[in-house]
């Protein structure tokens, strides 16, 4: 009941967002940060701040302050492209998500042992890959950043295939990006933002996409 509840308090954001015109912004030739429109950490006003990035088009940001309050944002990015897939301009979302379900997940972020994931380079066996998605893990605290990532994190495919056992910690990862499906579903939030875009041409992560 919870998850359903703020499903449609989101989406209920994403319309108006629309509606005032407000939800698609265009930029060039922007950082990461920039083109999400990201928190720059403050050591005086932030206690953490948790992102986790589905390749280039999709971030949750949830920020804890040191005032006691919660804030987050789920973000998504694509480019129009031209005919020969060259990208042109980016168009971004941004959704609130509700102060209480900010707390919540963090809260079980942290105790899921979010502050110490090992990147998958660390790990004995876990397969990484250059195409396809990548899932980032990036913690902001103290002045400082930890991230790790992973290659096809929701995939046993590549496992299977070269007889190589799941590492721990691959499943740690997911259980992470569970305890996020749980409040909001982010492949349906994703598809829901690729819905609502106007005929034409788009790329993120390694696919072009075609609408009209």
């Amino acid at each position: 009941m919870h998850s359903q509840t703020v499903t449609i308090h989101l989406r209920k954001i994403i319309y108006i967002l629309i509606f005032l015109g407000i939800g698609i912004n265009f930029c060039f030739s922007q950082t990461e940060s920039e083109r999400f429109d990201l928190t720059e950490f403050d050591s005086i006003k932030h206690e953490r701040i948790y992102r986790i990035e589905i390749s280039d088009y999709q971030i949750t940001e949830l920020l804890e302050l040191k005032s006691g309050e919660f804030k987050g944002s789920l973000n998504h990015s694509v480019w129009t492209t031209n005919r020969k897939g060259i990208r042109k301009k980016n168009i971004n979302q941004k959704i609130r998500i509700p102060n209480l379900t900010v707390k919540k997940l963090i809260s079980e972020l942290n105790e899921s042992g979010i502050e110490n994931l090992k990147d998958c380079n660390e790990i004995e066996n876990c397969i990484n890959g250059l195409d396809g998605t990548t899932t980032y893990f990036k913690i902001l605290k103290n002045g400082e950043m930890n991230s790790a990532s992973y290659w096809e994190l929701e995939s046993d495919y590549y496992y299977k295939q070269n007889k190589v056992e799941l590492p721990s910690e691959v499943n740690k990862a997911r259980k992470i990006v569970s305890i996020i499906n749980k409040e909001f579903n982010l492949k349906k939030q994703f598809q829901e933002f690729l819905n609502r875009l106007p005929k034409g041409r788009y790329s993120y992560s390694t696919l072009i996409m075609k609408k009209g």
